[in-house]
């Protein structure tokens, strides 16, 4: 008798197994729909064959991250256009926004996670998408992280996997010196030429990449600080033809670049509709930046001179 009381409970078991199976079944691709326009709205001297910095404001939304070879498509078509205006040579130095290799943290996830209306929509699919692995890693965290900065150590190592070979990719296609802006990843460290990260605490990374694809020297790593901004750091690149300056603010957008001989940096920031990023983790705190640019599309801005732009000539969002 007592077995035939155990059947019911087998049955609802292996239904509940199987919802779970369908549940964690390989996504499908969905439809992908990208705005792959650009506009140049600042450009200061003729490039020809001298060098140049370009300075690129993507227009980026969740579903660019479906995963790396969207983001490349996104990326790769802003690129194909500054060449078509003649603004990329093998002397051009591109800069790209911080933090945008964070969000890679939404790769390989349901269709329904790039529809959502907020960020606490879209880790609420995250974590139901990945119980066990977001377990292990608040385990394996130091300390007692939030869900934001939990979810992304569950990601690091495909992140930086990811974004690495994303944007060196990129830099040796169209043979040009990348910034690749910067991401998010739990005690990041080199060994022999690959990013890896640890258990420690949340860092902000910055890659440069060579015309090779390679990274030219040691990245830039600066921890972030619990709701601070940070200090203030200055990265510096080099390259044969410029010399190129990045502050940041912490792990804050945005970050202002400016080559040699500029007065004046101008802003780096995402454009499009990602979440801010203080609301993935606290260590960033408030943005320090938050108006939208006017227009669609992805932006482009072009100085080759080295010289300073008057402030009148500059875009309204620099001022």
């Amino acid at each position: 008798m007592r077995k035939f009381q155990l059947v019911p409970l087998l049955l609802i078991l292996v239904v509940l197994l199987g919802l779970y199976a369908s549940w964690c079944a390989p996504r499908s691709g969905g439809h992908y729909l990208a705005d792959l326009r650009s506009t140049l709205i600042h450009e200061e001297g003729m490039v020809e064959t001298r060098a140049n910095l370009l300075i690129v404001r993507p227009e980026l939304f969740p579903s660019d991250y479906r995963s790396p070879g969207h983001l490349r498509l996104k990326l790769a078509a802003i690129l194909d256009g500054a060449r078509d205006k003649g603004l990329l040579n093998e002397r051009s130095v591109v800069a790209l926004p911080d933090q945008i290799g964070t969000w890679l943290l939404l790769g390989g996830e349901r269709n329904e996670l790039y529809g959502a209306r907020s960020l606490p929509e879209a880790q609420a699919w995250l974590l139901l998408d990945n119980p066990r692995h977001l377990a292990r890693a608040w385990l394996r965290s130091e300390g007692f992280p939030g869900l934001g900065e939990t979810l992304l150590r569950m990601k690091a190592n495909e992140m930086a996997r990811d974004y690495q070979q994303l944007f060196g990719s990129l830099a040796r296609e169209y043979r040009i010196t990348l910034l690749a802006g910067s991401l998010l990843l739990p005690e990041p460290h080199m060994e022999n030429g690959v990013l890896h990260t640890g258990k420690g605490q949340l860092h902000n990374v910055a890659p440069v990449f060579g015309p090779d694809g390679n990274l030219l020297g040691i990245p830039q790593i600066q921890a972030c600080a619990a709701r601070g901004a940070g200090p203030v750091t200055v990265q510096e690149i080099h390259t044969k033809d410029m010399q190129v300056l990045v502050s940041r603010e912490g792990c804050r957008s945005p970050s202002l670049v400016k080559s040699a001989g500029m007065r004046n940096g101008i802003a780096l920031f995402l454009r499009g509709r990602l979440w801010p990023l203080e609301d993935l983790t606290d260590c960033c705190g408030a943005s320090a930046f938050s108006r939208e640019s006017p227009g669609s599309g992805s932006h482009l801005l072009s100085t080759q001179r080295v010289s300073s732009p008057s402030v009148a000539e500059l875009p309204a969002e620099n001022r």
